[in-house]
């Protein structure tokens, strides 16, 4: 049906104001499946693992690996909506999931494992939330300040886990393995966050919440 320009001003001017219906979406994803000049932009650029979201960081897409893919796609996340293109170039495929509510993750997860594995034989690894006492090694080392100009986290080691003291909020962080941490099992969309960048040392350089990396200052 017809509906009422979408014209945020929190958006512009950047043109972040496209309205789209899963039709669309799909003929989108299947300019990518079909488009062989398109596949450069596959090709990973950033081995960046970022735990519950992507393997590595591509040109415009996030891959996957996930047991029978590879996959390719990207997750839309602003305030209200929640958007996931998946596709599967190999067996010509894509799924879509398209959500006005800030609990379309949660949807995400329960729907595309079995989808998946039935449309493509393709399993979708199961998000991992359970902290393990030791799992990140020496805590010490993740200790710092992660910063960006809008927003910043002094990260402090306790005996257990990291304390993460933000400008309104301070919250407790379990790790999960080596690089993840648990902090919020209920959260939808940042159960955990994934420090990466990490030196010869073992340090970390960057704070990863959902998709947004900030770096060691």
């Amino acid at each position: 049906m017809p509906v009422e320009p979408w014209t945020p001003r929190a958006f512009g001017p950047s043109g972040t104001t496209v309205l789209s219906t899963v039709t669309d979406v799909l003929r989108f994803a299947r300019l990518h499946v079909e488009d062989p000049s398109l596949a450069v932009l596959h090709a990973p650029h950033a081995e960046v693992r970022i735990h519950g979201w992507l393997d590595a960081w591509c040109l415009g897409w996030a891959r996957f690996d996930w047991d029978g893919g590879p996959v390719w796609g990207w997750d839309g996340v602003i305030s209200g909506q929640r958007a996931i293109l998946r596709i599967v170039p190999e067996r010509r495929g894509a799924v879509v999931l398209l959500t006005n509510g800030s609990t379309g993750r949660a949807m995400y997860r329960s729907l595309f494992a079995d989808l998946m594995e039935a449309w493509f034989g393709i399993s979708v690894p199961a998000l991992r939330l359970e902290s393990s006492r030791g799992a990140a090694g020496d805590l010490s080392r993740f200790a710092g300040v992660y910063a960006w100009p809008d927003r910043r986290w002094e990260v402090t080691a306790t005996d257990t886990g990291l304390v993460m003291e933000g400008e309104h909020t301070t919250i407790e962080a379990l790790p999960v393995d080596e690089r993840a941490f648990l902090v919020d099992a209920h959260d939808p969309d940042t159960p955990t966050v994934t420090f990466g960048a990490f030196d010869r040392s073992g340090r970390p350089g960057a704070l990863y919440q959902m998709l947004w990396g900030l770096p060691r200052v």
